[in-house]
């Protein structure tokens, strides 16, 4: 299947599954591994999206980022298709992207590139080579191909697959780790 028609199935599979309480127990388990996770607790910076509807939330990840003194950093995208990580603080004016994802408003300053550790959202992932299916518009696989860096991605079920049924192609970049519950299963 072409990744354009497997990621607009995907993502109806993923709106309906998060709208059940299996997905909320499994955001809850992805939460204690992601906070238990080495990488993440020995960062002192954390890039990541501010979660829209239908995703796994971020903001309880955020919160911890701060509890622990860590800084964060959200992504301000262009119409190049670039990006950059603006610092997040809970007083930061936001904007809506054409995506509908909140973004900083002022670019200018505080910016990190890259953090040390990203967050990177998908729609769907895969164990072998822990390949990960965006959202279409490759910001992510252009940025970490200028500002590697470590990555994780956090997976419900449904967005997790042993084989990448989409094609792969040489410029998706993988993440270094999946946290999802259905490694377990």
């Amino acid at each position: 299947m072409d990744k354009v028609s497997f990621r607009k199935q995907q993502i109806d599979t993923v709106n309906k599954f998060m709208k059940t309480e299996q997905a909320q127990k499994e955001i809850n388990e992805i939460y204690l591994q992601l906070f238990s996770n080495l990488d993440f607790r020995n960062a002192k910076s954390i890039g990541i999206t501010l979660s829209i509807d239908k995703e796994i939330p971020t903001f309880p990840i955020i919160n911890k980022c701060w509890e622990d003194g860590k800084k964060v950093y959200i992504p301000k995208t262009f119409s190049d298709y670039s990006m950059t990580f603006v610092n997040y603080e809970k007083d930061t004016e936001l904007e809506t992207s054409s995506f509908g994802v909140r973004e900083p408003k002022e670019y200018q300053s505080n910016v990190m590139n890259p953090p040390e550790l990203i967050i990177v959202p998908g729609v769907a992932f895969s164990k072998e080579g822990n390949n990960r299916l965006g959202f279409g518009a490759g910001y992510y696989d252009r940025y970490l191909a200028q500002h590697p860096t470590k990555t994780i991605a956090l997976a419900v079920s449904r967005q997790f697959f042993v084989q990448a049924p989409w094609p792969i192609y040489t410029l998706d970049k993988p993440v270094d780790q999946i946290i999802s519950v259905a490694e377990e299963e």
